[in-house]
């Protein structure tokens, strides 16, 4: 069914300025909630809660595999909107791609996160006021993955998600103002170097914090 639900949908690349009025590309992107911050990658990566394989199925982000290029990336998915690096990431290594996409009035930002080149974290925020168009969002990815109930259950998103591979690799949802489906790796190796950027600003702002101190006694 996940096959047939984006098929008929017939998902169409938008050929205005990324569906969002006035604005440009770079504006409407940094307007986004999308993980941007050391902490907020950080707590992306580290996840809410711990979780169990529960699919046999490699997760994937679109048919891209984590610790995928670049490069593999663009080939697979095409040119992106817009393309965030040039050192303006809080982590060194940081950089993210974005799509964005329109099936029928539901608007699709994607992100894919990279940490030295290497294909990390992928995001599909959702856009819609429509319960039915986001729940078969929900529901695409959960028969996609076969991790639905036997026939005949109601489905509860909160006991299914997050969706959990053999190698850790996951599928987290959130589902507030608009639904956040979080794809992220599973590699020991990835949290660790976040979790080390992050110990260094806190030192370097504590650091400053405290010269800082020093100053404002004379005044006080």
């Amino acid at each position: 069914m996940f096959s047939s639900v984006w098929k008929a949908f017939s998902l169409k690349k938008s050929k205005k300025k990324t569906g969002a009025g006035r604005q440009n590309k770079k504006d409407y992107f940094d307007s986004l909630n999308y993980v941007r911050t050391v902490a907020g990658l950080r707590n992306a990566l580290a996840g809410r809660t711990r979780v169990k394989a529960n699919t046999a199925q490699e997760v994937t982000f679109r048919g891209l595999p984590f610790g995928a290029t670049i490069k593999e990336a663009k080939k697979l998915l095409g040119k992106p909107e817009l393309h965030a690096n040039k050192g303006k990431e809080e982590v060194v290594g940081h950089e993210v791609l974005f799509y964005f996409s329109s099936i029928g009035s539901v608007k699709v930002t994607q992100c894919l996160h990279f940490l030295h080149g290497e294909f990390i974290m992928g995001q599909s925020i959702v856009k819609s006021s429509n319960s039915e168009k986001r729940r078969t969002f929900c529901e695409s990815i959960i028969e996609k993955y076969h991790v639905a109930p036997e026939a005949g259950n109601p489905i509860d998103f909160t006991q299914v998600f997050p969706i959990c591979d053999q190698s850790g690799n996951r599928i987290e949802l959130l589902d507030a103002f608009d639904l956040t489906i979080t794809y992220v790796t599973g590699d020991p190796h990835v949290l660790p170097v976040v979790t080390m950027v992050q110990a260094a600003d806190s030192s370097r702002k504590a650091m400053l914090q405290s010269a800082f101190r020093e100053r404002v006694v004379p005044y006080i």
